[in-house]
């Protein structure tokens, strides 16, 4: 397993989901939906090929569907770094940074 490492903006990101879900369904979904997201990174950090590539002008990433978000990572021999967690309806190329 690799270490699990999150960008600023993917803790930003997951504090964003995080509050929204909350907001819309409620503390019991909210904390669901965190568990979901959380226990798909943890697979990430296990099989790293896991996410289908994803090739982007400021580098080489991999991207795993989890409900309707996509969490963007790239990973080492010992490392795995969550880059950002968007939501599938967002527009990728000006929010992946």
């Amino acid at each position: 397993m690799l270490n699990l490492r999150l960008s600023p903006q993917a803790v930003i990101d997951l504090e964003d989901i995080f509050a929204f879900t909350y907001k819309k369904w409620g503390i019991k979904q909210a904390e669901k939906y965190q568990d979901e997201v959380y226990a798909s990174m943890m697979l990430i950090s296990e099989n790293p090929f896991l996410g289908a590539a994803y090739y982007y002008k400021k580098g080489n990433y991999r991207k795993l569907n989890v409900n309707r978000h996509l969490i963007f990572y790239n990973f080492t021999k010992v490392e795995c770094l969550i880059v950002r967690i968007l939501h599938e309806r967002m527009d990728l190329k000006t929010n992946f940074e």
